[in-house]
């Protein structure tokens, strides 16, 4: 370290003592020459263009790299082609009502006989709810058929329901059948009838229905599972006999009695 400290001060102080030789000569020369005319000073421009060089941008300080090229192969990203939205096709007959503040896809669909889905596929609704105000189509509401209804002119408005009646014991009460009291008495098919009602009924006397026996003779064998009574048998009697007393024959020789003759008549 040390004499690389001793080369590197020999080396500045050579380089000095160069300098002090060139600036001597230099000096000598420019005496020796004629001074040159002084020349006419030029007008100073109006305007100045101030140039600011950028430091960071010099072709010494940052060597500037050549580009590289890439040798991948590009892939061509394929483009999204837009879908053209086809116009809505209402089905025919469908007529349009404007949508209200409560109304529901469901609350329509019932109120037109249909079904929600229906509604939301024939109006291109994509699941949307539409907003109050908006127009919908909607399917015509069928027309309903009315049937006349009303009692024969035979028959009076004179039977009044009572508690465990309904329109089947009502109907074989006066022979007819439920469908005619439904449509007598306007009831639709409703089977739903009250106590205190009156009902329309035909103009003929009430039959009592037979009742119905069902009970069914059933044979059934019970058997006795009671403790059966001991019942008295004849058993042979083993026991030794008793003595009994016996008539002994009397030997004795018989007295005579006199007998008294009877009377003559």
């Amino acid at each position: 370290m040390k004499a690389l400290r001793q080369m590197g001060s020999g080396f500045i102080i050579g380089v000095i003592s160069l300098l002090l030789v060139i600036g001597g000569i230099s000096l000598s020369l420019a005496e020796t020459t004629a001074p040159s005319p002084p020349s006419t000073p030029s007008p100073l421009p109006t305007t100045f263009a101030v140039e600011f060089a950028s430091p960071l941008l010099s072709p010494t300080l940052f060597p500037t790299l050549p580009p590289e090229i890439s040798t991948d192969t590009l892939t061509p990203i394929p483009t999204a082609t837009l879908a053209q939205t086809q116009p809505c096709s209402i089905p025919a007959g469908w007529t349009p009502i404007v949508v209200g503040v409560n109304d529901t896809l469901y609350s329509i669909a019932e109120r037109y006989k249909t079904t929600a889905d229906n509604l939301n596929t024939s109006n291109c609704l994509n699941d949307v709810v539409p907003p109050a105000g908006s127009v919908i189509y909607v399917p015509p509401v069928p027309t309903v058929t009315v049937i006349p209804c009303g009692p024969p002119s035979t028959w009076r408005k004179t039977h009044i329901v009572k508690p465990g009646e309904n329109l089947y014991r009502i109907s074989l009460l006066y022979r007819t059948t439920v469908a005619q009291l439904q449509s007598a008495n306007c009831m639709g098919s409703s089977t739903i009838i009250h106590v205190g009602q009156a009902l329309y009924v035909p103009n003929v006397p009430t039959s009592t229905p037979a009742a119905t026996s069902t009970a069914a003779r059933t044979s059934t064998s019970t058997m006795d599972f009671s403790t059966p009574t001991p019942t008295p048998s004849n058993t042979p009697d083993f026991s030794t006999p008793t003595n009994t007393a016996t008539k002994t024959p009397d030997f004795s020789t018989p007295t005579q009695t006199s007998t008294p003759p009877s009377p003559s008549p």
